[in-house]
């Protein structure tokens, strides 16, 4: 069976576009009852790679368009016109290099490599941190699935998440994606996340009180011209 070896293209100046559909809820419950809040947002961003070299690119990421379907907050929107600055490898191993991302969920829109050459049905395990550091690490387990049958240019990945290493019987799994990538440009074309993450905490003032919190997320990112 062929061997592949995947690795992201830099090219200096390049710049890849996308459209991204993040929807789901966040629900509270505890003592005094249960609230729910929306997440319906629409975004256009765009990647610009200001400087590279084979092996690591400074891409700037910018938040062109941000609209929302529902009542959100508007200090919980993506700031339109607002730049932040991504630095990764061609493993797609990245940072944010002022500790912030732009968005919910950016932490899902670049799925990392391993370093070996793979054949269809191979998986591995990456660990994946938050960007503000603000959520616990999580665990993606990969699979390469193949070739798109109708576009050869295109080879489909899949991955499971889970709270910890998935081979610890106490990982809890939270969902899963899928990614397309573009062996033409050597970037990623598509992909889609879904998580359900069910969770326990104390108030802040009220240890011995547990309030019980429910994040639904679903991360729609396609590629635009």
């Amino acid at each position: 069976m062929n061997k592949y070896l995947f690795r992201y293209g830099f090219v200096k100046g390049k710049e890849i576009r996308y459209r991204i559909l993040t929807t789901g809820s966040f629900k509270l419950s505890g003592p005094a009852g249960e609230s729910s809040t929306p997440i319906d947002i629409e975004m256009i961003i765009s990647q610009h790679i200001e400087d590279c070299d084979e092996n690591k690119a400074i891409i700037k990421v910018c938040i062109e368009k941000a609209t929302a379907d529902c009542d959100i907050p508007k200090e919980n929107m993506p700031e339109v016109g607002k730049s932040y600055i991504m630095e990764t490898d061609s493993l797609g191993n990245c940072k944010w290099v002022d500790g912030k991302a732009g968005w919910q969920g950016a932490e899902h829109s670049l799925m990392r490599f391993p370093e070996e050459e793979i054949e269809i049905g191979d998986t591995w395990i990456q660990k994946v941190e938050e960007a503000a550091g603000s959520a616990p690490p999580f665990y993606n387990r990969y699979r390469l699935n193949g070739r798109d049958r109708k576009n050869p240019d295109l080879i489909i990945f899949s991955s499971e998440i889970y709270s910890g290493h998935p081979d610890k019987p106490q990982s809890r799994n939270l969902g899963k994606s899928n990614f397309t990538f573009n062996l033409a440009d050597k970037w990623l074309q598509d992909s889609e996340v879904r998580i359900k993450h069910e969770y326990m905490f104390p108030v802040p003032q009220r240890p011995d009180i547990l309030l019980k919190g429910r994040t639904v997320l679903n991360v729609d990112m396609e590629r635009i011209l």
